[in-house]
C-alpha cells in the first residue's frame, strides 16, 4: 500500500526579538518542524534614542535562511502564511524598495498634533505612540512625506511581497495603524484627509488569510519550494496568537510575556475607552486590553532584589533570584494576602502619568514572600480591566513565556476570572494561528475546532 502523501503549510512569524518558521502538517494539524533565531536587525540609533527601527532587508534575509534549513523531505509546501509584530510600518518606493527602515511599535517619536477628531468609535482604537499613524505624522512633520510615489507597508506584507510580488496590507495590519474603519472594512479616508496625509500613501487592502499569489519563480527555485506554493495574506500577531491558542473555540486568551494582554472574542463593535476592538478575519472581532508592564513587573522585582542583596555584599544571578521568587510565590499560595501591588509602573496607553503602587501594608505583611506573590497577582489583576468581560467565553487560555512557565500564575488567572485556565496545544501560537486561519478559509472551521476541543478535554 502506498504511503499517504503529506501536505505541509509553512508559517512565518516576524517578532520584535525573534523570527520563527514552522512547518505544519495540514491533514494531521501538527507542527512537524520549527526553526527560529533572534531578530538581530534592530539598528543602533544612539543619536535618536526614541526611535526604534529594524532593517527590512535583513529581516527578509533571516526568513530566507530559516526556510533553507527545512529538510528536503518537508519541502512539499502547499501554502505560506505570515504573521508578525503589529502597529509598525515602512515606506516603499514605486519599485517596492524600502524608502525607510521598518519603524516598529516600540518607536517613541512624538508628532505635535494628532488632529482634532478622535475616530475611536469608527476604528476601534485611538492613535497611540508607536502606531503607524503616529509614525506617519512624525515623518510628515519632518518633511519626509513630501515626495510622491511612496506607499505604506507592514513588515508582514513586505515579506509577502518579496515572496510573491504583492505588497498590499491586510485588514488586521491596516487596523493596527489606527487609520482603518471597522465599519467599512477599509482605510478611514476621512481621518486620513483630516490628518493631512495623502491618500496616495495607502494601497488597496486585502482580506487577511486569503490566497494572494503563487511564489515568484526565482524565489521558489532559490528556496527549493514548489512554484505553485500559494502565499496567503498576513494576519497580525495578536489575532494569530488568539486563533493558534483557541482554534476558533469560545475562549479568551491571556498573554503574559514582556508585556501583558487579554483578548476576548466579540461580535460587538461597542467602543470602550481603554479597550481596543480589532478585526479577526471573517470570524468577528477581538476586544483587547494591553498592559504596558505585564511580565516586566516581575523583572522589576528581580532587579530590586538583586540590588538589595548587592548592597549587603551578596551576589546572586538573575536565574537564581527568579527561582527563589518563584518558590516564594508557591509557598504563599492559598494563604491570606493583604498586600496589594498595582503593577502599572509604566502607566497605561490612555494615561502615561499613572503610577504603580504597593498598598495595604501593615506590621506583619511587608516581607519578600508576600511581595513576590502580590507582584504576580497584580500582573494578572491589571488585565482584568472593568471594560473587559469574560461572560461570553467558556474558559481562558494562557499564552506567552511568563505565564506558560508558571502554574501559580495560571491559578491566579482562574481565581481572577472565575473560570478554568489551560495551555494551548502549540508553543508557536502565532505561527500556527496564521496557518489554521488560512486552512479555515479553504475548508471551514469544524475540523480545527474538533482538534482543539479534544486537546482541552484531555487537559
Amino acid at each position: 500500500m502506498a504511503l499517504k502523501e503529506h501536505k505541509y503549510a509553512l508559517g512565518i512569524d516576524i517578532g520584535t526579538s525573534k523570527i520563527c518558521v514552522v512547518v505544519f502538517d495540514i491533514d494531521l494539524l501538527q507542527v512537524v518542524a520549527t526553526f527560529a533565531t533572534q531578530n538581530t536587525t534592530t539598528l543602533d540609533l544612539q543619536s535618536t534614542p526614541a526611535h526604534h527601527e529594524q532593517d527590512p532587508e535583513d529581516i527578509w534575509r533571516i526568513c530566507i535562511s530559516l526556510i533553507k534549513q527545512i529538510p528536503k523531505n518537508l519541502l512539499d509546501i502547499r501554502s505560506i502564511s505570515i504573521t508578525g509584530q503589529m502597529h509598525g510600518l515602512l515606506l516603499l518606493d514605486e519599485q517596492h524598495e524600502p524608502r525607510t527602515n521598518f519603524i516598529t511599535w516600540r518607536d517613541g517619536r512624538q508628532p505635535k498634533s494628532f488632529g482634532t477628531t478622535d475616530y475611536r468609535a469608527q476604528n476601534g482604537c485611538s492613535i497611540q505612540t508607536g502606531y503607524g499613524a503616529n509614525t506617519l505624522l512624525a515623518l510628515k512633520e519632518s518633511g519626509f512625506l513630501e515626495d510622491e510615489g511612496s506607499t505604506v507597508c507592514s513588515i508582514t506584507s513586505f515579506i509577502m511581497g518579496r515572496l510573491c510580488g504583492d505588497y498590499r496590507t491586510d485588514d488586521s495590519m491596516a487596523a493596527s495603524f489606527g487609520l482603518y474603519s471597522l465599519e467599512v472594512k477599509n482605510w478611514n479616508t476621512t481621518q486620513i484627509t483630516d490628518l493631512g496625509l495623502s491618500l496616495s500613501l495607502f494601497d488597496t487592502i486585502i482580506p487577511s488569510c486569503t490566497p494572494v499569489a503563487p511564489l515568484r519563480g526565482d524565489v521558489a527555485a532559490d528556496l527549493g519550494l514548489p512554484e505553485n506554493t500559494i502565499v496567503y495574506a498576513p494576519l497580525g500577531d495578536n489575532q494569530a496568537s488568539v486563533l493558534g491558542s483557541t482554534g476558533f473555540l469560545t475562549a479568551g486568551v491571556v498573554n503574559i510575556g514582556t508585556g501583558g494582554q487579554i483578548s476576548i472574542p466579540s461580535a460587538s463593535l461597542k467602543e470602550a475607552a481603554s479597550v481596543e476592538i480589532r478585526p479577526l478575519c471573517d470570524f468577528g472581532f477581538l476586544r483587547v486590553y494591553s498592559s504596558l508592564c505585564g511580565g516586566w513587573a516581575y523583572v522589576y522585582l528581580k532587579d530590586f532584589c538583586k540590588d538589595l542583596l548587592l548592597q549587603f555584599g551578596i551576589q546572586f544571578s538573575d536565574s537564581e533570584i527568579y527561582t527563589i521568587l518563584d518558590n516564594l510565590v508557591v509557598e504563599q499560595q492559598g494563604k491570606r494576602e493583604d498586600l496589594v501591588v498595582d503593577t502599572r509602573f509604566l502607566g497605561t496607553r490612555n494615561d502615561p502619568s499613572t503610577l504603580g503602587s504597593i498598598t495595604q501594608i501593615h506590621t506583619n505583611n511587608f516581607n519578600i514572600t508576600a511581595l513576590a506573590s502580590a507582584f504576580v497577582r497584580g500582573i494578572v489583576s491589571e488585565l482584568h480591566h472593568p471594560e473587559i468581560s469574560n461572560i461570553s467565553i467558556d474558559f481562558m487560555i494562557a499564552s506567552g513565556n511568563a505565564v506558560r512557565k508558571s502554574p501559580v500564575m495560571r491559578t491566579f488567572i482562574e481565581e481572577e476570572f472565575g473560570c478554568s485556565c489551560m495551555l494551548p496545544p502549540f508553543m508557536e501560537e502565532a505561527c500556527v494561528g496564521s496557518i489554521i486561519a488560512c486552512i479555515a478559509h479553504e475548508e471551514g472551521q469544524e475540523r480545527i475546532k474538533r482538534f482543539y476541543s479534544n486537546h482541552f478535554k484531555a487537559y
